[in-house]
């Protein structure tokens, strides 16, 4: 009976050791599971920041939408350029553009990532490239919409292509004039008076055709080579002086009165060639369109930090539906005049890309009957002396 009653108590005990140990083995059990669970957590706060922090820094706007397309969240510069985004609102609600929200809405429910063009109303009507890349959290879809501003690419594309068009344009006129007065000279009937009036209008064609090609390099190489030349020099002064005595014969032949007035020194960060340019084509332009009769004044001023080149005529002025177009590229006032004065229609373009480049300024007034002013301004080097 002892024997029994001993084994009996002795099974107990064993029972109640494993009991405890499960108990033990479950409490740890139960702190590791918690301590997971909390590490879990911590860790999804961490990857949940690290994703809004990264999502915030992006220079471009970006934005999470959930699988209704109905914005969760955008960063700063989204919210720059579209203050008036907003928790819950719909990408068609926000840009009232059905593409833009068909495509989201289209990669949320095919889960492909897609590629486009808008264009979008923010601070005027601009282009943006978007980015919709579609992503799955479990049983939920989302996906980020990227917008970046193609404006300036889109814009430089566009003119890109006018200038093509215009050059070409340009070009073919002068050579199609070459093809028929040379198949004209090919005559042998023709009177020996009008074949030198042929060949007189063959050279002139020839003499506008290279104008026109240098010119259009010209511009090519200031387009292809920005920012500002290393230590360039050039006194516009003397440019105005050198000028002024090349173009006395064609102010005489015109009948214009050529004045230069200004500073004796006026150095700019311009290369001499850019100097010369600049200078001859605003000049060319008032003995040229001033008229039989009218003065034309080249000023060159130091005013502060700047130096100022006006060029100012008396003569016939530009009509002023022409005025805010004079920079324009082969823009021309009178189309058949300027041809026959050899114009190319780039010269005042070249003008507003030289002083522009440099930080400074080219403006325009002009009265009809009573004349034209051509305002350049240029910032001085800092040393604002010679080479």
């Amino acid at each position: 009976m002892t024997i029994a009653l001993l084994a009996v108590a002795l099974a107990a005990l064993a029972a109640a050791a494993v009991l405890g140990v499960a108990v033990r083995r479950s409490r740890v059990s139960a702190a590791a599971a918690r301590a997971e669970a909390s590490a879990a957590i911590v860790a999804a706060g961490i990857a949940e920041e690290r994703r809004h922090q990264l999502l915030g820094g992006l220079p471009f706007t970006a934005m999470r939408v959930d699988r209704d397309a109905r914005v969760v969240e955008a960063n700063r510069a989204g919210l720059e350029r579209f203050p008036f985004l907003a928790r819950g609102m719909s990408v068609l609600e926000a840009f009232s553009e059905h593409e833009l929200a068909g495509r989201v809405q289209s990669a949320l429910d095919d889960m492909a990532a897609e590629r486009f063009e808008v264009r979008l109303f923010a601070d005027g009507r601009r282009t943006y490239r978007v980015a919709v890349e579609p992503y799955e959290v479990g049983d939920t879809r989302e996906a980020v919409v990227f917008l970046t501003d193609a404006s300036e690419a889109a814009d430089y594309q566009e003119l890109r292509s006018q200038f093509v068009a215009n050059v070409s344009h340009e070009l073919r006129t002068p050579l199609t004039g070459l093809r028929v007065l040379l198949e004209a000279l090919d005559d042998p009937a023709m009177d020996e008076g009008t074949r030198r009036d042929f060949v007189g209008r063959a050279s002139r064609e020839t003499a506008r055709l290279e104008a026109l090609i240098a010119d259009i390099l010209f511009l090519s190489e200031l387009e292809a080579t920005q920012g500002m030349p290393s230590g360039s020099r050039s006194d516009l002064a003397v440019a105005v002086a050198a000028t002024a005595q090349e173009l006395a014969p064609a102010a005489a032949e015109q009948r214009v009165r050529l004045v230069v007035d200004g500073d004796e020194e006026a150095w700019t960060p311009l290369t001499e060639r850019m100097a010369r340019t600049v200078v001859r084509n605003l000049v060319e332009n008032a003995v040229k369109y001033a008229g039989h009769g009218a003065t034309a004044t080249a000023t060159v001023r130091r005013r502060g930090g700047d130096v100022v080149l006006t060029v100012a005529d008396d003569g016939a002025g530009i009509p002023e539906m022409h005025l805010p177009h004079v920079f324009e590229r082969f823009y021309r006032a009178d189309p058949s005049r300027s041809k026959r004065m050899g114009g190319t229609g780039l010269g005042m373009s070249i003008v507003k890309h030289i002083a522009e480049r440099f930080g400074g300024t080219a403006e325009a007034t002009s009265r009809e009957g009573f004349g034209t002013t051509v305002t350049i301004t240029i910032p001085a080097p800092e040393d604002a002396g010679g080479p």
